[in-house]
């Protein structure tokens, strides 16, 4: 399927977009509000500033997509695996990121206020300036992230594996 295929047929009311194949399609500035991705493959896909509030994507592929700027408020994405995805400056606020796969993922700058992180992989994910506020990294593996003047206010960081991770200035 491609992006003109996939936004027609979200023009015509079509959510479940489930198991698709959209590795490196260009879905960028647009509203993908409630969409379901489940298990698709979205690979180095370009979502830049794109909507995807209250979207599922539980087990999706985002292996270096680019979301950049992109609304990722309310997502659901269970084990999704966003490895060397880049995310900065990306509204990923109240997200179920729970045993997500973020590994050298860049969430520079992203607002994840609230977010679901507890049993995530972010090993050597960098989070500088990012606002964690709030959010639950339970269980978390945050080797080798940085944190350089992240956000950390009521974060709950129990049981999560810090080593190497790198704070010199947080917040």
């Amino acid at each position: 399927m491609n992006g003109d295929m996939l936004l027609e047929l979200y023009a015509k009311g079509e959510r479940d977009f489930s198991f698709a194949n959209l590795r490196g399609v260009n879905l960028s500035e647009v509203n993908l509000c409630g969409a379901i991705f489940t298990r698709a493959d979205l690979v180095g896909a370009n979502l830049t500033r794109t909507n995807l509030w209250g979207a599922k994507l539980n087990e999706t592929d985002l292996t270096g997509a680019t979301l950049w700027r992109a609304n990722l408020v309310g997502a659901t994405l269970h084990r999704a695996i966003l490895n060397g995805a880049i995310l900065i400056r990306a509204n990923i606020s109240q997200v179920d990121l729970q045993e997500a796969f973020l590994m050298r993922t860049d969430l520079r700058l992203a607002d994840l206020t609230g977010a679901n992180l507890t049993g995530a992989n972010l090993t050597g994910s960098d989070l500088r300036y990012a606002n964690l506020r709030l959010a639950d990294m339970t269980g978390a593996n945050l080797q080798l992230a940085d944190f350089t003047g992240a956000s950390l206010a009521e974060t709950n960081l129990l049981q999560t594996n810090l080593i190497g991770e790198s704070s010199q200035r947080r917040h």
